[in-house]
């Protein structure tokens, strides 16, 4: 707008004169921001290389009777699937009936599970499976915003 006179009155930002007359604020709105610094992001490159888990509360209960559902997000389709649950235990039958599907469907095995740290996972049974089975496990924050 300074440069092409759009607005009169306004002080040529260019010259040293000009700038000691002008307030902090308008110095600081003309400063150019940096570009936030790279970050490594895991990408997956293929389906079920990583599969985001998360356990949810409802805040009304099912007609079945379901307080609980559990969400399985694809990294790489980013394809969502959900499974309701009346107790937080079911978690891990329900993670062997997904990973059983999946698996079949794509003719693929599930590779990583990334999950938040809260707890629900943890089952010496669950732990131990995924052990067997080679699954690595990988946390993400809890309750990220």
């Amino acid at each position: 707008m300074e440069k092409h006179n759009i607005v009169g009155g306004l002080p040529k930002f260019g010259t040293e004169e000009v700038m000691s007359e002008v307030c902090e604020a308008c110095q600081l709105g003309k400063q150019a921001r940096h570009p936030f610094p790279a970050q490594t992001i895991h990408v997956s490159y293929k389906p079920l290389e990583m599969i985001h888990l998360d356990l949810w509360t409802m805040k009304t209960e099912s007609i079945g009777g379901c307080k609980y559902y559990v969400s399985f997000i694809d990294d790489h389709t980013k394809k969502m699937w959900v499974s309701f649950m009346k107790h937080k235990g079911e978690v891990f039958q329900h993670f062997l009936n997904f990973k059983t599907m999946v698996e079949k469907e794509k003719g693929v095995s599930i590779k990583c599970l990334r999950f938040d740290g809260g707890g629900k996972y943890f089952s010496n049974e669950f732990s131990e499976y995924l052990n067997e089975h080679g699954i690595q496990r990988k946390y993400s924050c809890n309750y990220p915003p």
